[in-house]
Formats: structure tokens, sequence, C-alpha cells
């Protein structure tokens, strides 16, 4: 009993409280039905001498009538014997069934022994005694009864029984999915997954989990609030008040990262200039005028929120970015015509009272570009937009990069992942004592049939684009499974490859058996879209052994207070966050703020593209957990 779990006992005392109550009614009903009996038999052995003897008294004791009598009642069958005996105690007439009625077993007999009284009465001649007669009944018929009565009862006690066990089990079986789900909330708690519960119907279980759902809200409503106070600091450090958007500084700490993590980046930026701003302040009043920059705002975070880690900025005043890292040549102006055509309608929306609402200048850039004089050549292009009419772009061709527009690029997505022409690069990612936690893997396809190689980023940009990003992810794992250079290692996933239906499943089977130990890497950009697909995704991922990690560039801290629901292993830091931290006090803040929200929900701190050892230091110090980048190896 000491090691039996508590539906275990609640099992074991319902059914011993069947088995005793259908036993107690049970021998109860069968000693009421042998009294029964045996009282009934008595009576009968009684009313059979009586008569007997009345009807042998009214034929005065004529020896042959008083055998025709006794023949006539012994025939009936349900007598054992009747003898009807002189005073001097010998038999005069004698009947005996010597064969008797044998139905129930003789155990059953045995344990329930029916002994009823004889009937006795005595006979007379006149006023002369002429002996006594004896009735003994045939106990088999009794028995009979008795037995088939018991089947009967134990057959209903049965199924009152059953009955009653049925309706005890459904109660245990809902305390048991209630006990289950307070030991799963205390499991996640545990794990530093914050999550409530529906309150279970049993009172004592109610008030554990009212009491463990207070203090989940309480963790949660701090960690909203610690996110609410790192991202005000990260607005204030990096964001534009007006707007909301990235201001300069977080861009060229964008643009950096994209070119030290991807040895050929490329893509473009556009810059947006508002015409003739100050005079529309004077015109239509500050409030009309950021009307106007807000809606510039939300058009240009809608674009950028579609592609992973682009950014839109504002520098100052009128003038607006849109960084688009791996965006083809031919897709830019098409980006950049769409854009004008909005500037356009500013004017029919009330936001502008000219015709020239805004213009654009886009330019290429590459591995080598420098911020300002990427900068410089667009607003070149900017300057001949503007020169060209109202609401026009112009791109600078100077540097653009070398991007096959023409490729057609779903084909080449699934040929490249059906002949298996993608391969993996792995990096090490190390903590502050320099040793090896885990190797990472990044996709690329090399250089083959004369195109160039392409790098990862470039891949998910496309495969975001053409809904293929599964392929892609799934290629990935399975080159991961093939090559891994250790025992842990860290795969990068795409959001938007979870809305794929067959793509969780396709995961668990090829790592079904794997001894490896796989952290599954997703970012930031699209995962609030895919929320339930992903807590599911990881929900599998740990029951299998391995692990799910989120990649943030520091936008969304509300969906970084909410990873400690997802049970995420690691927060990776992008390198727009640790690129010069030692030397920028407000992003240090920041990470500092984030490991302190990382640390309550469990989850641990990796610095990514870590390019220089002063910053190794700083971030070791600040007590990240792991380090990956040109510095670490």
């Amino acid at each position: 009993m000491k090691n039996l779990s508590l539906i275990q006992r609640l099992w074991l005392l319902l059914l011993l409280l069947v088995f005793l109550s259908l036993s107690g009614a049970l021998l109860a009903n069968l000693y009421n039905a042998r009294g029964y009996l045996e009282q009934q038999l008595t009576a009968q052995n009684a009313n059979t001498a009586n008569s007997l003897a009345l009807m042998i008294n009214q034929n005065r004791a004529d020896p042959v009538m008083a055998e025709t009598l006794i023949n006539a009642a012994f025939d009936q069958g349900h007598l054992r014997s009747v003898r009807w005996q002189g005073m001097d105690g010998k038999a005069k007439v004698e009947r005996v069934n010597a064969v008797g009625f044998q139905l129930a077993p003789q155990w059953f007999q045995s344990l329930l022994p029916l002994s009823p009284a004889d009937g006795r009465a005595l006979v007379t001649s006149g006023w002369m005694q002429a002996g006594e007669v004896q009735v003994k009944a045939e106990l088999g018929y009794a028995y009979e009864s008795l037995w088939l009565g018991t089947l009967q009862t134990m057959l209903w006690l049965l199924g009152a029984g059953l009955l009653a066990g049925l309706l005890g089990s459904v109660d245990i079986v809902k305390l048991r999915r209630d006990l289950k789900q307070v030991v799963r909330q205390a499991n996640a708690i545990s794990e530093h997954r914050f999550i409530q519960i529906a309150e279970p119907s049993v009172p004592e279980l109610a008030t554990v989990t009212r009491a463990m759902n207070k203090m989940v809200a309480r963790l949660q409503s701090y960690l909203q609030g610690l996110s609410a106070e790192l991202d005000q600091l990260r607005r204030e450090r990096h964001t534009d008040a007006v707007t909301g958007l990235a201001n300069r500084e977080a861009l060229e700490q964008a643009v950096a990262s994209a070119q030290e993590e991807n040895e050929d980046a490329s893509g473009y930026l556009l810059l947006v200039r508002l015409s003739g701003l100050a005079e529309l302040n004077q015109r239509l009043g500050g409030e009309r005028a950021d009307q106007l920059l807000r809606q510039l705002a939300v058009d240009l975070e809608q674009e950028a929120r579609r592609r992973k880690s682009w950014l839109a900025a504002r520098l100052r005043g009128a003038d607006f970015a849109l960084f688009c890292p791996e965006l083809e040549q031919e897709d830019a102006s098409q980006l950049a015509e769409t854009l004008c055509q909005q500037l356009a309608l500013y004017r029919q929306m009330g936001l502008s009272d000219q015709p020239a609402v805004g213009h654009i200048g886009l330019c290429g850039f590459g591995q080598a570009d420098d911020f300002a004089a990427l900068l410089t050549r667009a607003s070149q292009a900017l300057a001949q937009a503007e020169a060209a009419g109202d609401n026009q772009w112009r791109r600078d061709d100077s540097a653009a990069p070398a991007l096959a527009s023409e490729r057609d690029w779903r084909e080449l997505l699934q040929q490249s992942c059906s002949q298996h022409q993608l391969q993996l690069r792995w990096y090490p990612v190390k903590d502050a004592q320099r040793q090896v936690l885990r190797h990472e893997a990044m996709l690329y396809r090399p250089a083959r049939d004369g195109q160039p190689a392409i790098n990862a980023l470039r891949l998910v940009s496309h495969g975001l684009r053409l809904g293929l990003t599964h392929l892609a992810d799934l290629e990935a794992l399975r080159l991961a499974l093939d090559s891994a250079p250790s025992a842990s290692i860290a795969v990068n996933l795409s959001p938007a490859s979870l809305a794929e239906p067959a793509f969780a499943g396709r995961v668990k089977d090829m790592t079904r058996g794997s001894k490896l130990s796989i952290t599954f890497e997703f970012d930031e950009t699209g995962l609030e879209e895919q929320w339930d697909a992903f807590l599911a995704f990881g929900e599998a991922a740990r029951a299998a052994g391995h692990a799910v990690a989120v990649e943030t560039r520091g936008h969304r801290l509300q969906l970084v207070a909410r990873l400690d629901q997802a049970g995420v292993a690691y927060l990776v830091l992008d390198g727009a966050l640790t690129r010069g931290i030692d030397q920028d006090a407000g992003r240090q803040a920041l990470v500092k703020g984030l490991q302190r929200m990382t640390a309550l929900m469990g989850i641990q701190l990796v610095a990514k593209g870590v390019a220089s050892e002063s910053d190794a230091r700083s971030l070791a110090g600040m007590g990240i957990d792991g380090l990956t980048g040109p510095v670490v190896g």
C-alpha cells in the first residue's frame, strides 16, 4: 500500500467496497431464504402429518385404508418418508424415497444445511391410541429453490455492482484527469513554463489550482511589465518617437550585422523622402504632418514584416529607409513602384495637399559596402527621382548586386531540395570558457552550373515569398542528421514551415530513433502568426528528447515574454544586438534586461555574430550562456 498512487488506492477502495457490499447482501439474502424455507418445510411436515392422522382416525385406524392414504400422500413426490408406527414403535405402514432429488450441488447443501422439524401426529381408534404418523419432507426441492434463487440474486447483485463500479469509475476518471492537469501545470512551472489551467470541480484540487494560477498570473504580469520596460528602453535608444520605426543607429547596426553574418550579403536599400514636409507642417498643422509620417511608417513596417531581416527606419525629418537583404533587382523595382503608388494615394486620403507627396531612391549593396557610402548612392538616386517628377523612383546601378532576376526561384528551390544540391556549414556555439556547447548548421547552395553560391538568408527569403520554406528546412534537417559533427546540434527552421500540415510529422519521422540532441531554432519573424503550431511543435520536440529555441533582434519583446509557454531552451540574440556592445551602454542595459527576463523563465541566452574579444568579454560579464561568431571560431 505504501507504493500505491492515489488513483490506485481509490480503485482498490472502490473494488473492496463493491465486493463487501455485494458479499454482505448475498449472505444476508441466503440466510434469510434458508430460514424461510426451514419454516415452510416444518409447517408442511406438520400439516401433512396432521392431515394423514385425521383421515386415518376417521377410518378407525384401518390398516388397509391407512396404507392407501399414506401412499396417496407419498406419491405426490415432496416427501422423503412417511411412517405409521404402533404404540410399540414398530412400523405398520412406511414409505421411503431412497433416490431423492439432487439438483443443487452437494457443496452448496453442505454450506447451507436445511434442518426442518419432522411432522408428528397421534393416530387413535376410538378412545384407544393406535400409534403415531411421522412425516419428513424431501429437501431436494427446497435446495433447488434456494440454489436457483441464489443464482438469480448473484446476477442481480453483479449487475448492480457493475453499475456502481461504472459510476464510480467515471468519477475516478474525472479525478484522474483533474490530477493530471494539476501535475502537468506543476511540471510546467518546474520547467519555467508558466501556464494556467481551468479549476477542477474537486474542491481540494480547485484550491491548489487557484493558488498556482494566481502565482502564474503574477509571474506573467511581472514578465509583461519587464518586457514593457525593456521595450521602452529599446524605443528610447533605437526607435523614432513619432513613428515607432527604428532610427538611423539601429539601421546601421542591422546593415553591419547582415554583412558580417553573410559572406555574400546583398540586397537593396530604399530611401524614401516626403516632399516639402516643413511647408506641409506650416500649412496643415503638426497633427496632419504627424499623421502622414505615421501612415508611411505603417506601410514600410508592413513591407518589412514580410521578409526575414528586413528593417524599416526613419533616418531624420522626412527621410525614411527600408533595408531589404537578399532582394532581387526586379523585385526591388516592383517594390519601389508599389510604394510610389501608395505615396500618390496619401493625397486622396487627406494626408497631403500637394501632388508630389514623396520620392524613392534605391541602390544595391554588397558585402564590402560602407553604410555612409550606401546612403550617398541612395541619396543620389533619390535626387534623380525628385528631378523626374511627382512620386517617382530611381535606382542607382553603380554597385548593383549580381543577382539573377530572371532565375526561376521556385524551380531552383524545388530542384535543389529534391536533388540534394544544398549543403551545411557548421559553426560552434561555445560557453564563456570557450567550451563547445553545440554546433549550429547553416544551409547554403554551393556555386554550380555557372550560378553563384546562395546563402541561407537568400534561400529563406525566397522560400518565404514562394511558400517553400518547408522544403529547405526538411533538407537542412536531413543533412544535419547525416553529417552532425557532434552529439548536440542546432538546426534553423522557419516559422512559416509550421503552416505546412505535414511538416511537424515529417520532422518527427526523420528524428525518430536518432541519438542526437537537436535544438530547432526559429526566427521571431512570423512566429506570432504560427504560435499555436509552434507550441505544439515544441511540446512534441521535448517529448522526443529535443528542444526549441528562438532568435530575436529585440523588436518583439512582447513575444519574448511569452516564450515561457513554449518551453524554449535558449534565446539567440541577433548580431544587431551584440555588435559593438562593449561601447554601447543602451544595448548593454537591453541585454541585461533580457537576461533577467530569461533567467526567470529558465531560458539561456546565446549571443550571435560576436566579432570582437571585447564584445565577447562584455557579453560573458552580463551572464550570456553561449557565444557564436567570428571571434569564437
